[in-house]
């Protein structure tokens, strides 16, 4: 069978058990000011940001809304300029501040993040953190 055949309006819609949406925001680079050690205070290091933000239902299917829908470009907004506000002595804290400000967003159920120092260590491509919430 030809996929392009199938129509939705042809047949009754599905029952399914459940459906998940995830908008994600994957590799986001930016400098940030982070660190308890001295050499770290007063300048920026490059870090790596990864999330994930399952959303309910209604945001699942915006209809093509974009105001309906949980938004990439707005996430990954966020995390900059909460990452840009101030100093952030652990990247616990940087983690905790993003999840804090995304979950104002009600439609948003559950999320992860990943926050990685990019140059903290000589001999590794990168340490973090990982954080995830969910209501």
């Amino acid at each position: 069978m030809k996929l392009d055949a199938v129509r939705a309006d042809a047949s009754p819609q599905p029952q399914f058990a459940g459906e998940t949406l995830c908008v994600r925001v994957r590799g986001l680079k930016l400098d940030a000011e982070v660190g308890v050690y001295d050499h770290e205070r007063g300048r920026k290091q490059p870090i790596r940001v990864d999330l994930e933000a399952q959303v309910v239902s209604l945001a699942a299917r915006p209809d093509g809304a974009l105001a309906d829908a949980v938004n990439y470009a707005a996430l990954a907004e966020l995390v900059r300029q909460i990452a840009g506000a101030r100093h952030h002595e652990l990247l616990e804290d940087l983690a905790q501040s993003v999840l804090d400000a995304a979950f104002a967003d009600a439609r948003i159920t559950r999320m992860g993040i990943h926050i990685d120092k990019l140059t903290a260590l000589e001999d590794a491509d990168s340490v973090g953190v990982s954080l995830e919430r969910w209501r």
